[in-house]
């Protein structure tokens, strides 16, 4: 009776020990949804010219990104993006990629145009992630050094496969 009982602890004990991992589980990302996030990020030019007619540049950007509930999908995640900027006139186009990490080190990667980000793909909880996110801008005075400061606001709809 003994040794039934002390079996039978041991399976209760490992019952309640995968149950109690369980929790953690919960924090999984949503398989679909919308949010809404704004970015804050500095760039740094890294290469640039001039021809007369237009400008090209690459620039390094990073920043961190905050859902703006204050909680939720989308935040509290660094950014880093590489893209490329052309501007002719007054026109503007960009073109890049992004990778947004969150907390317990799983990422996004994005890619993005004149109108929107793409989310691509990611790891851990992030994998298989697709969506498109229209995004805005605010551009803020550069920062002592001549980097570019903006702020992004984001409205992002996935879909995990």
């Amino acid at each position: 009776m003994k040794s039934m009982l002390a079996s039978m602890a041991v399976v209760l004990t490992s019952c309640a020990f995968q149950f109690c991992a369980f929790p953690a589980a919960s924090a999984d990302f949503p398989k679909t949804g919308e949010a809404e996030y704004d970015t804050y990020y500095v760039g740094n030019t890294v290469a640039k010219f001039d021809s007369g007619a237009g400008t090209g540049a690459i620039v390094d950007e990073t920043g961190i990104t905050r859902n703006v509930k204050g909680e939720g999908p989308f935040h509290d995640m660094s950014v880093r993006c590489l893209f490329h900027r052309s501007s002719v006139g007054e026109t503007v186009h960009l073109n890049g990629s992004c990778v947004e990490t969150d907390k317990d080190g799983d990422n996004v990667f994005t890619t993005f145009d004149d109108k929107n980000h793409y989310l691509m793909g990611g790891t851990g909880k992030y994998k298989g992630i697709m969506g498109t996110v229209p995004y805005t801008v605010v551009e803020l005075h550069e920062t002592v050094g001549g980097r570019t400061a903006l702020i992004v606001n984001h409205k992002a709809t996935w879909e995990i496969k």
